[in-house]
């Protein structure tokens, strides 16, 4: 198996005869889904190969009350949606690392999960640190998602009772951290009060999911030390006091750059680091570069100090724009991976959006709504009407892929702007409804103008089951 997975990138495949039936299958296997998640504290993610590993650990677990979830089924059988559903669900989340489980799809999938669902990952390994086949068999978002992590290391085969006293405490910290932060939200306020909130505001959920990932993170980092770390020279970036940025050791006194030379300055600066996460990868490189420049130049020629600014933050912390793009790159690298249409956890995740539906995780899906895949295409748009979050932003998107050129893409945008209930989108569906050349898509554009009511909608499905009418008696 190679390191990166790649997406599915082929001609669209064949319109099914019955796309309404798919739809009902693809509820119904959510359906059962989540009826039969288990709920619990603690998912082990593991290869088959680590299995003894893994039981060792679950017993102790299990033997300090707490409860586990472990798929046993072969990696290439797991079933599909229970292990993302325990994970949505879990308090926190054990990847036990091995060359073998670096190397394997469900695996990462797995990974990837718990990090847009805003779960504390604990790597457990047998492995040193800068064991060569280990860090050979990681790709980039496996490197980046562990990078920060705190590792436990079970390296002394005669001893175990140490590891896994501190696996235990960290989990136990974890876990109660977890406790009160959701007693004081519930406090701070009861759910009578959050059902009345309406969906524009959700967007007041980024600087809660925000702080909830920083702690997490500071959390996991906390007794990491920099010899532990996958990417060396991150010990000593927090300073306090530290104020010269990426721009201001590179661009002083310039108030706008280029982009040729910004991106020469970045990779002089950060190629050390670069080449640690990706081994090399060009092609890992110049998307990351894409990244950049899509979102610090907004895909332009040139940008502006104010916009570096307003991308990176204003923070007195050294790195903090290459940790911003670490985390922009994680964000997107493991939201591909999830909604993936091979992925086992994309069911899960798609059910489950809205308990993590973070400013970061909605930007993720409109990124997807651009995808080569028009199957992921199609994903993104169902997701962000199930996120309910990022409206101002999502529903133009979902206009504009109204015109796209597969037939589910523009099914699934019209269902979607009609569950957000989206009155600016009504014209837009009414053009899908009267001219759509695929039956399916008009039922689509008919059942969310139901759905969105109101005047206009009113009219407009009047008017055109009178003139529908008028001329079935003409012929």
């Amino acid at each position: 198996m190679g390191n990166r997975s790649s997406r599915p990138r082929g001609a669209p495949a064949p319109e099914p005869a019955a796309p309404s039936a798919a739809t009902s299958t693809e509820a119904a296997r959510l359906q059962r889904s989540a009826a039969k998640a288990p709920t619990c504290d603690v998912v082990i993610s593991y290869h088959a190969d680590d299995i003894a590993l893994m039981r060792f650990i679950q017993g102790e677990l299990e033997s300090q009350k707490l409860t586990v979830f472990a798929d046993v089924a072969d990696n290439d059988q797991k079933e599909e949606g229970k292990s993302g559903s325990a994970i949505v669900q879990a308090k926190v989340f054990i990847l036990i690392l091995s060359p073998s489980s670096a190397q394997c799809k469900s695996c990462n999938r797995e990974v990837q999960l718990a990090y847009i669902s805003d779960k504390p990952i604990f790597p457990v390994t047998v492995r040193d640190h800068e064991d060569k086949e280990l860090l050979k068999a990681m790709d980039f978002g496996l490197k980046l998602t562990l990078q920060p992590m705190e590792w436990i290391f079970f390296t002394n085969v005669d001893d175990k009772a140490t590891p896994m006293k501190e696996l235990v405490a960290c989990l136990r910290k974890q876990m109660q951290d977890l406790d009160e932060e959701q007693a004081s939200a519930a406090k701070a306020a009861p759910a009578e009060d959050k059902a009345n909130v309406p969906a524009e505001q959700t967007a007041t959920q980024e600087v809660t999911t925000e702080h909830r990932r920083a702690r997490i993170t500071m959390h996991r980092t906390a007794k990491l030390t920099s010899d532990k770390s996958l990417v060396r020279g991150e010990s000593g970036d927090m300073g306090s006091g530290v104020t010269r940025t990426f721009w201001d050791r590179n661009f002083e006194g310039e108030e706008s750059v280029a982009w040729f030379r910004f991106q020469q300055a970045f990779l002089t600066e950060y190629g050390d680091k670069l080449e640690q996460l990706v081994s090399s990868d060009q092609d890992t490189i110049q998307w990351i570069l894409k990244l950049i420049q899509r979102e610090v130049f907004d895909g332009k020629d040139s940008t502006t100090k104010a916009s570096f600014l307003e991308f990176r933050g204003t923070r007195p912390e050294r790195n903090l724009f290459f940790k911003r793009i670490s985390q922009l790159a994680l964000e997107s690298y493991s939201m591909h991976g999830v909604f993936s249409m091979d992925s086992s956890v994309r069911l899960a995740a798609v059910e489950n959006l809205g308990k993590f539906s973070s400013a970061a995780v909605v930007e993720a899906l409109l990124d997807l709504l651009d995808d080569p895949d028009a199957n992921i295409r199609a994903v993104a748009a169902i997701s962000l009407a199930r996120t309910g979050a990022g409206q101002a932003k999502s529903i133009p998107r979902l206009i504009e892929r109204l015109s796209d050129k597969d037939r589910l893409v523009r099914e699934a945008c019209c269902l979607s702007l009609g569950h957000l209930k989206s009155e600016a989108a009504v014209p837009h569906i009414v053009n899908c409804w009267r001219n759509d050349f695929i039956s399916h898509v008009r039922g689509a554009a008919e059942v969310a103008l139901k759905n969105i009511g109101g005047e206009e909608a009113g009219r407009a499905i009047h008017m055109t089951e009178v003139l529908t009418k008028e001329i079935r008696e003409l012929s």
